[in-house]
């Protein structure tokens, strides 16, 4: 006649197994937490709908994000509105961003290329379009990291986009958790991957402002009028600049001043395809202003859009 095992068995058993998994769980969500003394720290902000990116030295990133090969990187990320999700697919990373929260983890990228950054948490009406793009490039002169004790072997050379594109903006931060610091901020469109990531030369005549609202280039034109960005306008149904609609005489300056709490630009153009052919303010920071010269351009009507947000939109009129 058999012997039946003695309940108090089973119970010792599921009782082991849940501290095992727990303490495995523990384990796995600490090594994430837990980057090496010497990486390096990059501030991710999550806001409807574009990222940016605040790495340690103070260089500010919008849409675009450049790393070097066998480093340590260690993400902080926050959110400046709503809940989204940091996903970099091609290295298995996803983590929750989430308001009020400082959510970290960390990596190590071997393969230089360029990869898709997006959201997975459906954040709003444009979440789709709330993507950017990763730069890796070549460590160039590094040797071997270690990771966990173990040694890395360099990634091999290979082709990379250097991404270009740089707007002189200098000052305040994004709104948010974020340290605040001098850098250089880059807006980049996020396109179809294996394009180079870059922002159209400024055309004659248009001039990048830094935070303060001073311009980079001298001009000698006549000052015009007032345009506002107003806030909300990153909101889609809001007002988008304000007035919709604005005429001013040829060799006027437009001064656009940026009143809500979310990055702008007033861009020539329709889209893309067409951007920054006329004039380009390039990256206006919240509480920020830029400049539109008209002396370069001719005597027209002149769409014109936000590249962060495509669905701002409005119309210059020049006249001679």
């Amino acid at each position: 006649m058999g012997h039946s095992t003695p309940e108090w068995a089973f119970v010792v058993v599921v009782i082991a197994l849940l501290i095992y998994v727990g303490a495995e769980s523990w384990r796995v969500e600490h090594t994430l937490e837990f980057a090496p003394p010497n990486s390096e720290t990059v501030r991710v902000i999550g806001q409807q709908w574009f990222w940016s990116f605040e790495h340690a030295d103070g260089t500010k990133e919008v849409n675009e994000l450049h790393l070097k090969t066998d480093i340590p990187y260690r993400f902080e990320m926050v959110s400046n509105d709503v809940i989204h999700d940091f996903a970099i697919p091609d290295f298995a990373i996803l983590m929750d961003v989430i308001p009020g929260r400082v959510n970290t983890l960390w990596n190590v990228f071997d393969v230089p290329g360029e990869y898709l950054i997006h959201c997975r948490e459906y954040c709003g009406q444009l979440h789709q379009d709330m993507r950017a793009r990763l730069f890796v490039e070549p460590n160039e002169g590094s040797g071997p990291v270690t990771m966990n004790g173990t040694v890395q072997q360099e990634a091999p050379d290979s082709p990379v986009s250097s991404g270009t594109g740089t707007a002189g903006i200098t000052g305040p931060g994004i709104t948010g958790e974020v340290s605040q610091g001098t850098g250089t901020a880059r807006l980049v469109e996020p396109g179809p991957l294996g394009q180079n990531a870059t922002t159209p030369p400024a055309p004659a005549g248009a001039n990048a402002t830094n935070a303060t609202g001073a311009t980079n280039a001298t001009s000698s034109a006549a000052p015009g009028a007032t345009l506002s960005i107003p806030t909300g306008a990153a909101t889609p149904g809001n007002p988008a600049y304000a007035p919709p609609e604005l005429s001013v005489k040829k060799g006027d300056v437009v001064n656009v001043v940026n009143d809500d709490n979310a990055p702008h630009t007033a861009t020539s153009g329709n889209g893309p395809e067409d951007a920054g052919q006329a004039f380009d303010t390039s990256l206006i920071m919240p509480g920020a202003s830029g400049t539109i010269d008209t002396s370069a351009i001719e005597a027209g009507e002149y769409p014109y859009f936000c590249t962060v947000h495509p669905f701002m939109k409005g119309t210059l009129t020049v006249t001679a």
